[in-house]
């Protein structure tokens, strides 16, 4: 067969190449092939729901473990506002090592219980990947930032002179960040760990008692039961450091691509 091109003088015409296939499927092939995923989750205009529970990292004379929900509504696919908040009430617990430090040391520790936080949090997801797991199912991850204001309210234990004081709950402004990462199961569930840490100036027992009587006007500064004296002039700067482990679910559970494939 022959091939021929049209010129404006005259068709030229060259005989064709016989073109054989085997050779040709021998030769080495150096292409490349870009891929590019759409991200397994969408997470823009849907609302995330965050049970987790919290366990004190950084306190050896009291813990202050916690259940806590986290709720965060994705304006964009890596930006996010929400809030969370922690129960502690009734899960502080000293520690052995506090007793033993008293007993053997006679030295006694300024030590709080915290009952409740809350915080107003923004989130930004910086990072997104995949690995492989269990044969060949893939896990798709991200990893997030958090950064809020909030409050905590704690009381003081009375372990100075538990006799004549008795204290209520203060309301104090805290500041958090955090970093954590999620493991997607599904669409709309993945496991979530998170370090955060819950930073405040916190009020302290008073570690010198007044040495009056106690039959002396209430608000006599000299009589140990006056408030006013039970606190410390020192308001440490304080760093609750948790660790929060929990479920992350995505509502609506189902989602669109815009430009599907």
């Amino acid at each position: 067969m022959d091939i021929c091109q049209i010129t404006p003088d005259a068709p030229q015409c060259t005989a064709a190449k016989e073109i054989n296939f085997g050779e040709e499927a021998k030769k080495k092939v150096h292409a490349e092939v870009y891929a590019v995923e759409q991200q397994y989750v969408i997470k823009a205009q849907r609302l995330e729901i965050m049970p987790y529970w919290a366990f004190t990292l950084n306190d050896q004379f009291v813990s202050h473990d916690a259940p806590g929900l986290a709720l965060n509504y994705y304006i964009t696919q890596v930006l996010a506002v929400g809030v969370n908040g922690n129960w502690y009430g009734g899960l502080n617990a000293n520690s052995d090592f506090n007793f033993q430090n008293r007993r053997a040391a006679r030295v006694a520790v300024p030590l709080n219980d915290y009952q409740a936080s809350g915080d107003l949090n923004f989130t930004y997801v910086p990072m997104y990947g995949k690995f492989a797991g269990f044969g060949d199912f893939i896990f798709n991850y991200d990893a997030f930032l958090e950064g809020g204001v909030g409050l905590i309210r704690t009381e003081p234990i009375p372990v100075i002179d538990p006799d004549n004081r008795k204290f209520t709950w203060n309301n104090l402004v805290n500041f958090d960040v955090g970093i954590g990462v999620r493991i997607f199961f599904t669409r709309w569930l993945a496991a979530v760990i998170e370090v955060r840490d819950i930073m405040f100036f916190d009020k302290l027992e008073n570690l010198t008692i007044a040495s009056g009587s106690t039959t002396l006007s209430i608000n006599n500064p000299n009589n140990p039961l006056n408030p006013s004296t039970w606190y410390s002039d020192n308001h440490p700067f304080t760093n609750d450091v948790q660790l929060q482990v929990g479920v992350s679910l995505f509502l609506p559970t189902s989602f669109e691509y815009r430009l599907p494939k």
